[in-house]
């Protein structure tokens, strides 16, 4: 007996195992990932996504994609980044279910949650004929997602538990942020307006930039290499915040005004900065990019403001390094004549090499001014060195002479070029001038 009921142990046994292997590949079948979505998701026209409070819709536009914001006083459309959007489309048609569940064991899909799903998007397609497709997620509160989708409405879908965090993304995440888009290698004109402070418009020509306003500059030449890296900061400037609220500024002047035309085009890209009575520490902006206002910390927008100085062209010398042959320094009691040789430079009284003077005229055409030049020199201001330079003939190609004034910053002096202005400039190439050229007879004399 006792062997009979064994066996009969053994066999029920075997059956309720084989029972559990039919109810798993019979009733739940191995998920083929080609049966999840076949669309290759050409041609979409809008993605509407819904997952708790957040219900937006991605739109193709003319130029790009934007994202449609449902508002109190109506939809918002903002620009959104079409990168993102095709990502999203790719993660949602890659997604890879665990296994699928066939003839719906615990009834249809309302007995997984799926009629009133945590996260739901709708695809719409603008070539004709083409189904608008359908998607539902849900959370069974374990660690597992039932998902369903209308190509397949006779299977759920098993799926890990970040399925819904990765989907149901806000709008935040796909929205442009970019204040500006132009070709920062196509620039043509470029202009920054101030309604109490300095303002100016620059041109590029075929030698650089030159500026068009303020009259008292107009075409004289402006910093390339200044102008260049502020296109640069501008390409890349970057809001803080959207805002999702049509903010009133018609009537108001703003702060800051900055304008960039690109090839021919005869409207520029732009941006305006305002101020904000109640929070000084930010500007609201509108820019001919973004569809909606932004705010940008105001640091930030104090970084934009350029007076006509700061991108002016303050070089004090220009001069062909090559031309010059003969250097001249008066410095006190001392006088120094250099000559540039076969060999380099050397000194003409003791015909002794003189290393370093090619470094020196170089940083003669380096030379900028630091403040505005003046007509007059100061009465407070001290001769300390005479240079002139020539060439091979004897032809002079420069005349500059050095002033010491206690009145200026620390680090400058005043530099003479010729029979112009005096231009406060950094003292340290003075100085090093000093040194390698000694006022008083033990350093003509060394």
């Amino acid at each position: 007996m006792k062997k009979i009921a064994l066996f009969l142990t053994l066999v029920s046994l075997a059956a309720i195992a084989a029972a559990g292997w039919w109810y798993n590949n019979l009733t739940r079948e191995e998920f083929d990932t080609t049966r999840w979505l076949s669309d290759s998701f050409e041609n979409v026209q809008s993605i509407r996504v819904r997952a708790g409070k957040n219900d937006f819709t991605l739109e193709a536009s003319a130029d790009g994609w934007q994202a449609r914001i449902p508002g109190a006083s109506g939809a918002i459309v903002a620009r959104a980044i079409p990168k993102k959007v095709l990502g999203y489309l790719v993660r949602l048609s890659e997604l890879e279910p665990h296994r699928s569940i066939g003839g719906f064991d615990r009834g249809g899909p309302e007995e997984y949650g799926l009629d009133d799903p945590d996260l739901r998007i709708d695809v719409t397609f603008s070539k004709a004929g083409t189904v608008p497709l359908s998607v539902k997620m849900t959370s069974d509160g374990g660690g597992t997602i039932f998902g369903w989708n209308s190509r397949s409405p006779g299977l759920v879908y098993e799926f890990g538990s970040k399925v819904v965090e990765e989907l149901g993304q806000t709008v935040d995440s796909f929205l442009d942020t970019w204040v500006l888009k132009f070709d920062e290698e196509n620039v043509a004109k470029i202009q920054l307006v101030q309604p109490f402070g300095s303002s100016w418009l620059v041109e590029k020509r075929k030698e650089g930039y030159y500026f068009a306003l303020p009259g008292y500059l107009k075409d004289k030449p402006a910093s390339d290499s200044a102008l260049k890296l502020y296109v640069h900061s501008l390409a890349l400037l970057r809001a803080d915040h959207l805002l999702m609220d049509q903010m009133e500024t018609e009537n108001r002047i703003p702060a800051l005004t900055i304008r960039i035309w690109t090839g021919k085009d005869k409207e520029p890209s732009s941006v305006e900065f305002f101020t904000i009575a109640d929070a000084p520490e930010v500007y609201l902006g509108k820019s001919s990019w973004l569809t909606v206002p932004f705010t940008l910390d105001a640091q930030s927008v104090g970084l934009l403001v350029k007076s006509a100085f700061d991108v002016q062209g303050r070089t004090v010398i220009k001069l062909d390094l090559g031309t010059v042959a003969r250097l001249i320094v008066a410095h006190g009691e001392n006088h120094y004549a250099v000559e540039r040789g076969d060999t380099g430079w050397r000194l003409m009284d003791r015909k002794k090499d003189l290393p370093g003077i090619d470094m020196f005229l170089w940083r003669f055409t380096e030379l900028q001014f630091e403040a505005l030049p003046l007509n007059n020199l100061p009465d407070t201001a001290v001769k300390l060195m005479y240079c002139k330079l020539q060439d091979r003939d004897g032809e002079t190609l420069k005349e500059l002479t050095f002033y010491a004034d206690p009145k200026l910053p620390q680090g400058q002096c005043w530099m003479k070029n010729g029979g112009g202005m005096y231009y406060p400039v950094s003292s340290r190439l003075l100085k090093d001038l000093q040194g390698m050229f000694p006022s008083g007879k033990t350093g003509a004399d060394s």
